[in-house]
């Protein structure tokens, strides 16, 4: 008895081995042919799509320009109040040092 269950164990996986392949094997070719059969929309709604994501990217172009313009203009602002700082307490300095 122990023999021919242990037969039939055998048959039975090399069964489910083979069903398992023969699946894989099915679905990769239906992936294929969805792939296939997709392609011509996917296309179509990328160019459809193309302008809209021209424009974005200008937008964002646009965008990150002036950001940069603001910062460069922070900047120079942040430099000249340090300036004007620097010369005002210079001229203070100078002053308290001729009341000495």
């Amino acid at each position: 008895m122990a023999g021919k269950s242990k037969a039939i164990k055998k048959a039975v996986t090399k069964i489910a081995k083979n069903t398992a392949k023969e699946s894989g094997k099915a679905m990769k070719s239906a992936v294929k042919s969805v792939q296939k059969a997709a392609a011509p929309k996917v296309k179509q709604l990328k160019k459809a799509a193309a302008p809209k994501v021209k424009k974005l990217k200008k937008s964002a172009a646009k965008l990150a320009e002036q950001a940069e313009e603001s910062l460069a203009k922070g900047v120079k602002a942040g430099k000249k109040a340090l300036k004007n700082g620097l010369e005002a307490s210079s001229k203070g300095l100078a002053k308290a040092a001729k009341a000495l």
